[in-house]
């Protein structure tokens, strides 16, 4: 592939070395990475492609059946021939934690795109533990707004856990997860731009270009809100009026990004 277009914004020498695992359906998220260079993709994934799927996600109706991971990696390797791809159709909650280090100890990046609240919280777990960078998505229900959380080593504060405590205390009551009914490809998309952005902020921290600026940039701004539906309202309040204000301007589309602190107490990375 020749990527001398985009090397003006990308550090594609760097992307060709770097190495993203992915837990969960992000395969648009997938495509556009390695569309931007990425030289290695973990997939995974032990859901099947059903009839539903198609019409809300980078899959074809003649995949019908298939493991996504398997049906994903087949695409990026379309897209480059190069790139090198492995996926696992496993239940990522079920990995030991020795068979966790074999398979992903060797990542750059973690992508938690699951709304599976258990495979979330051990993401984070197992990040700070191994000292990689994590990006967590998120989309609310309905598809009318989404959420990016991400966690840096030496780069951002708070963790996961620090971030979304309330969600834990909600899984505990039996109420963590959120339906994605309603989510259509186009929001999807919409927050995986972002996420792919932030992905390669990380990735290329550094470099003299405008993704390699983003992270230090957003310094501890590390959880992102998507406006996508102009009404969205969380519970009686207005979010993004809160911190936008209330200019007509202020439309639907946007994100805002929230500076984080860590809390001392939290049990994953609290002193």
């Amino acid at each position: 592939m020749d990527f001398n277009r985009i090397a003006p914004t990308i550090d594609v020498e760097t992307m060709q070395q770097s190495h993203v695992t992915i837990i969960g359906g992000a395969n648009g998220l997938a495509r556009d990475l390695v569309h931007s260079g990425l030289g290695a993709v973990t997939l995974v994934d032990f859901d099947r492609i059903d009839t539903s799927n198609p019409a809300r996600q980078d899959f074809y109706s003649t995949d019908m059946g298939r493991y996504k991971a398997e049906a994903t990696a087949d695409i990026l390797r379309k897209i480059n021939p190069e790139v090198q791809v492995e996926y696992y159709t496993h239940d990522y909650c079920a990995l030991s934690r020795q068979e966790h280090d074999n398979l992903f100890s060797q990542t750059d990046l973690f992508v938690f795109a699951t709304d599976f609240f258990p495979a979330q919280a051990r993401g984070n777990i197992e990040a700070l533990r191994l000292g990689i960078p994590a990006i967590w998505i998120g989309l609310y229900k309905g598809g009318r707004a989404g959420e990016i959380v991400y966690s840096v080593p030496g780069k951002t504060n708070a963790c996961y856990r620090c971030i979304c405590g309330k969600r834990y205390q909600a899984f505990h009551l039996g109420r963590a997860n959120v339906p994605s009914a309603g989510g259509t490809i186009l929001d999807l998309h919409l927050v995986d731009a972002i996420v792919g952005q932030i992905a390669i902020g990380i990735l290329t921290d550094g470099a003299d270009n405008r993704m390699g600026k983003l992270i230090g940039k957003l310094g501890n701004r590390n959880f992102m809100q998507v406006k996508i539906d102009p009404d969205y309202r969380l519970g009686d309040k207005d979010i993004f009026a809160k911190y936008l204000g209330d200019h007509p301007a202020n439309f639907s589309f946007t994100t805002i990004a929230l500076p984080m602190e860590r809390d001392e107490n939290c049990p994953d990375c609290g002193n």
